[in-house]
């Protein structure tokens, strides 16, 4: 909660808010499926500083639900002495502000345990301490970074897969890892649910919750998708368009037929690529503001290609031919940045034909 949604500041503001609607989603799944708990395996915030509306915001909700909600700060959210954990929650809450301790459940016969960061890092794992009743069902839950062997240079809490299946949970829930992690070694069972929502297009994808049980000796848990925005990275052959009706045309049929029609709610990173007719350089500013009516966000590069008769340009004996020859040497100079002379070069034969406006938006 929190983020900044740096990679796409144009819907920042908006991502922001419907990050409460996912918090409700998955409350509301808690109450549908006649949850007993829910887990928070560490950063619930993205920061230390945490707003005041949106720490408001978000304890109002957690208030409005009767089942019990446990979290483990992580290394975002640590429980630092000014953190905001230390302040007043609902009574339905329980923060793991340090060390590993345990809640008693005498009616489910479990004890939920759990250890939480008070600062940002983290070096000694927080598993040691970890002492389970026999008796009980223990659900062990905390923030950290799965390691081979005992030795470790990881700062957010090393916790080692061997330690961790002798340990003696019935079920561990991990927090750290964005991406949903499951490991099953005889009946014993531990996971990361991974985030619930994209925050950037290095999450991409479907994401959601792991909903599930424990009982003594055995846990089964399957990941359950939410209904979120997407964040999705694609490429796009715009073979043979030419203007930005066709470009936009394009992208959005490609779009539909492999996102279905949802496809409108997803944020995208697109590539465009494919051979386009000499001279046609699409105008990306212009396709994005076309396709604002049709998908919630886009963002472009251009990876086309195109037909031109470079012979012929260059045997062009007026001011055209001299602008070629000039970018055709440098092209030659510097072949890394080829795509970016070859752009140029589009942009220059688009200029002699008085078909380039100044747009700011480049």
């Amino acid at each position: 909660m929190g983020s900044l949604f740096s990679s796409t500041p144009e819907v920042a503001k908006e991502r922001q808010r419907e990050q409460l609607d996912t918090l409700k989603q998955i409350l509301d799944l808690c109450t549908q499926r006649s949850a007993d708990a829910l887990l928070i395996a560490g950063d619930l915030f993205d920061s230390i500083r945490v707003d005041e509306e949106l720490l408001r915001d978000v304890k109002t909700l957690l208030s409005h639900y009767i089942f019990r909600i446990f979290i483990t700060p992580g290394n975002h959210d640590p429980a630092t002495p000014d953190s905001c954990y230390h302040g007043e929650w609902p009574e339905n809450v329980h923060i793991f502000l340090g060390g590993m301790e345990n809640v008693e459940i005498p009616e489910k016969n479990t004890c939920v345990w759990g250890a939480g960061f008070t600062k940002s890092a983290c070096e000694e794992t927080l598993l040691k301490n970890f002492m389970p009743v026999s008796s009980r069902i223990n659900v062990l839950m905390m923030h950290g970074e799965l390691v081979d062997g005992e030795k470790s240079d990881t700062r957010y809490n090393p916790v080692s897969r061997e330690a961790l299946k002798r340990c003696g949970a019935d079920y561990v829930a991990l927090g750290h890892t964005h991406q949903y992690e499951h490991y099953e070694v005889g009946d014993f069972l531990y996971c990361y649910c991974g985030a619930p929502a994209g925050r950037g297009f290095d999450e991409t994808g479907a994401k959601g919750v792991v909903c599930g049980y424990a009982s003594k000796g055995f846990a089964y848990v399957e990941l359950y998708p939410l209904d979120n925005r997407e964040y999705c990275t694609e490429k796009v052959d715009v073979t043979g368009c030419e203007g930005t009706e066709q470009f936009a045309g394009r992208i959005v049929t490609v779009l539909r037929d492999r996102h279905g029609e949802k496809f409108a709610n997803n944020l995208y990173d697109l590539t465009l690529i494919g051979t386009l007719s000499g001279g046609v350089v699409p105008s990306l500013p212009d396709i994005v503001r076309r396709l604002k009516g049709s998908v919630f966000y886009t963002r472009l590069t251009d990876k086309t290609s195109t037909t031109l008769d470079m012979e012929l340009l260059m045997n062009d004996s007026t001011l055209k031919g001299a602008f070629v020859r000039r970018i055709f040497d440098k092209m030659q100079a510097d072949s890394r940045n080829r795509d970016k002379y070859m752009r140029a070069l589009l942009y220059g034969l688009r200029a002699f034909e008085g078909d380039v406006t100044v747009n700011e938006d480049y």
